[in-house]
């Protein structure tokens, strides 16, 4: 069975009227975001104006299910959250949705928020099934810090992840913004369970350099976003998109699952 996958992390709706337009006339089987918000979510550099997740589902629904996994709330309006969101075709059945938790924060978090490590974090695990062939897709928003070395914080919570993904059965996708670059012990791990397409490619940089805030970091960039699959899948392609829809770069592959 063969798919194409897209992996983004959006940054809220801060893009909306760019990504829209890509999502409307492109016709991935599996996308992968980040960065979904509510409504008056206000946090760093996301102001929300819309619930990102049920806009999205609108905007999709002739052609996708969705699903999402909200990992933190925020204080600044009783609809603003955070969270993971996972859309696929239709022709694909979902067999079962489990939300891991990495890092439980309860406490409603305020919009002068500035330690953003302390954030909620979960990964979203969905089972589907096509042509009788089931899968997995994983859909993770990794701990934030203030560099893209591995702080004890994101080991813990890589602890957790890795654990968890040692039980997941083969064949799966499983990607993210992991906030982490490929050097650090985490991505090690994770390459040694499955392959890297991002070290498999020689990628350089996932952040957008004309639309990302921190000019500091360009030239040459980092890398923080990645796609693994088993090592049973067949990875027929993957390009890292140049086109404009958020402050990372789109990863895309075409996979024989």
């Amino acid at each position: 069975m063969k798919l194409s996958f897209l992996q983004l992390n959006i940054n809220a709706d801060n893009y909306w009227n760019l990504l829209t337009p890509f999502l409307a006339k492109n016709d991935f089987d599996i996308i992968n975001l980040q960065e979904t918000t509510g409504n008056g979510t206000i946090c760093g550099n996301v102001n929300s104006k819309r619930d990102v997740f049920d806009e999205l589902t609108k905007l999709l629904n002739s052609r996708y299910n969705g699903e999402q996994a909200i990992a933190q709330r925020f204080a600044s309006s009783p609809t603003a959250y955070m969270g993971n969101a996972t859309f696929y075709k239709k022709s694909f059945t979902l067999h079962e949705k489990k939300i891991i938790t990495l890092v439980n924060n309860p406490t409603a978090l305020p919009a002068d928020l500035t330690d953003f490590g302390i954030t909620g974090r979960n990964l979203l695990h969905l089972t589907l099934n096509r042509e009788g062939k089931s899968f997995s897709v994983l859909n993770m928003h990794g701990a934030w810090a203030p560099k893209s070395t591995e702080h004890p914080h994101q080991t813990a919570q890589g602890k957790l992840l890795t654990n968890y993904l040692e039980t997941v059965p083969a064949p799966f996708i499983f990607s993210g913004d992991l906030n982490l670059n490929p050097q650090q012990p985490l991505i090690h791990t994770l390459s040694s369970l499955a392959r890297n397409l991002i070290s498999e490619h020689t990628v350089d940089t996932t952040l957008n350099p004309r639309l990302h805030s921190a000019k500091v970091l360009f030239p040459p960039g980092v890398v923080v976003d990645y796609i693994f699959v088993s090592k049973d899948i067949e990875v027929n392609s993957f390009a890292v998109l140049e086109e404009d829809l958020s402050d990372h770069l789109a990863l895309t592959a075409t996979l024989t699952v």
